[in-house]
């Protein structure tokens, strides 16, 4: 896997040899850590008070779909806020919205797994 960070020219190769992956994968800060073998990605973004998760992966019928993270709610309530990322508003419910420790664990849970945490819901989103 690769970690880049948009807000800047990081770009590293991800590997457990010398510290464990979840230790290199969240330091504050937009962040996209993207799967070399496919197109599939994590990514963050926004502030570190208010920020989203979201994902792009492979499913099991072959297609790639980009989903935003969010704590267990009804996914029928509207969409009510927004975060701002490289100048777009992407709209999102109250909450798919974490603070950057919140976000931690579902980021480094998903690079591992390739899956969110239990009690986590998945909103199929258009943008990709």
């Amino acid at each position: 896997m690769v970690l880049t960070r948009t807000n800047g020219a990081v770009i590293t190769v991800l590997n457990d040899t010398f510290r464990p992956i979840d230790d290199q994968t969240w330091r504050a800060g937009p962040q996209e850590v993207i799967d070399e073998y496919s197109d599939s990605y994590v990514q963050a973004g926004d502030t570190a008070e208010k920020m989203s998760v979201e994902f792009r992966r492979l499913e099991d019928d072959g297609e790639y779909r980009f989903f935003v993270v969010g704590r267990d709610h009804d996914l029928t309530e509207p969409v009510t806020e927004t975060i701002d990322v490289q100048a777009a508003h992407e709209p999102r419910h109250p909450a798919e919205l974490f603070t950057a420790d919140h976000a931690a664990s579902v980021f480094v849970h998903f690079v591992e797994h390739q899956t969110v945490l239990e009690g986590y819901t998945l909103r199929v989103s258009a943008d990709m």
